[in-house]
């Protein structure tokens, strides 16, 4: 295809697909519950709110502008090229034990990640349970873990098919929950918007060390490079890089605005993990709360198996016999993750997310974020010996 038949139409579906696919991995059952809005967003009132949104985009945009321009410019196609590439040991003749070193961190890190996204899923599932059944959390939390290793025998085929259906009942759900809010306390939340008086004191955290917690925990989309690097085969040049990695933020930005502007009005009554599902227990019709369930559950049940299934597709290379089947392979190294994630669950989803996802926010700063900025100029060099 030449440059001139490049049109614009044809950037912005490039643009459009990872966006939407970036869109679909924070659709999850933690952003659905509010766990995010009231951990971080919303919790110091309207005002404050906005510009913790701004922050999360600004933050977004740079991190998935400067990967994505980082994989067109050094044709990674996975995760670990990619890490290879942010830290210059993408030649053949780099230096072996280097290049083990970042690989054994980076696979530390996912790992760590994935801790958090499985044991935040398990301690949501609890929650349901005990709201919906009046099954106990810790029991609730248990039958997750079983379940999400099971189903990660079939973790590719199970994401494939329910991904898509998930983020678009996920996101008519929510927009429809946002009507009822404004229907119910819109004139709450018009007064709320841009007041940064109102809420400051609601968590009883001090306002400092809320924005030091929201932007460690927005260093986390460092990582959303390694992820793209497996879908970014349609960027051409930098236009490119730059239309997507702002398309990207705007997309997830307004997932968080949204989901902020439900539970803003209610605070700080639902401080809580899981105010949007309180929110519709209480103040929303049976009918809507019925769906919110049904939804949430499908977000979470897609969540555990596919960072499980992840894990396992990683490590079942180190299990060499050809004595025990494939997918018992998989369903061990599933459990035992699993275990490990059931414990970090009892922390409860609140504390989850705010203390292990401001630390990996934080680890990201200086590991991805800070190397993602020097590549400006690698890539900027690069650029200037191919000539473009």
């Amino acid at each position: 295809m030449s440059q001139e038949k490049y049109t614009f139409a044809m950037r912005f579906s490039t643009w459009f697909g990872l966006a939407a696919l970036v869109f679909g991995g924070f659709c999850g059952g933690a952003m659905a519950s509010g766990a995010y809005a009231t951990s971080y967003f919303a919790r110091y009132g309207g005002g404050h709110m906005l510009v913790f949104v701004l922050i999360f985009m600004a933050i977004m945009a740079i991190c998935c502008t400067l990967g994505i321009n980082l994989i067109r410019a050094y044709k990674v196609t996975d995760y670990n090229g990619f890490y290879l590439a942010l830290y210059g040991l993408q030649k053949p003749d780099s230096n072996p034990l280097l290049k083990r070193i970042v690989a054994l961190f980076f696979d530390c890190f996912t790992i760590l990640t994935g801790i958090a996204a499985c044991a935040g899923a398990m301690a949501l599932f609890g929650s349901l349970a005990q709201s919906m059944a009046g099954i106990p959390v810790k029991i609730g939390s248990l039958i997750a873990a079983l379940m999400f290793a099971v189903l990660s025998v079939y973790g590719g085929a199970f994401l494939r098919k329910f991904n898509t259906v998930m983020t678009l009942a996920l996101t008519g759900s929510l927009l429809a929950i946002l009507i009822a809010v404004c229907a119910l306390r819109g004139d709450v939340l018009s007064s709320l918007i841009g007041n940064f008086e109102t809420g400051v004191d609601w968590s009883g955290v001090p306002l400092a060390t809320g924005y030091t917690m929201v932007i460690s925990y927005c260093f986390n989309v460092g990582s959303w490079g390694a992820t793209l690097s497996s879908y970014s085969e349609k960027i051409r040049d930098q236009k490119d890089a730059i239309g997507a990695g702002i398309l990207i933020a705007i997309f997830v930005g307004a997932l968080f605005f949204v989901t902020s502007c439900i539970v803003l009005p209610f605070l700080p009554e639902e401080l809580n993990s899981t105010p949007i599902l309180n929110i519709c227990q209480k103040h929303l019709g049976s009918a809507l709360t019925v769906i919110y369930w049904v939804v949430i559950f499908i977000a979470v049940i897609t969540t555990g198996p596919t960072f499980a299934f992840s894990i396992a597709a990683r490590f079942i290379k180190l299990w060499k016999t050809d004595a025990v089947d494939q997918r018992l392979k998989v369903f061990v190294i599933a459990i035992a993750f699993m275990i490990v994630c059931y414990f970090v669950s009892l922390m409860g989803l609140m504390k989850i997310v705010q203390i292990i996802l401001t630390s990996t926010g934080a680890i990201g700063a200086f590991s991805i974020f800070i190397p993602l900025l020097i590549s400006i100029f690698r890539v900027r060099k690069l650029n200037q010996a191919e000539g473009k």
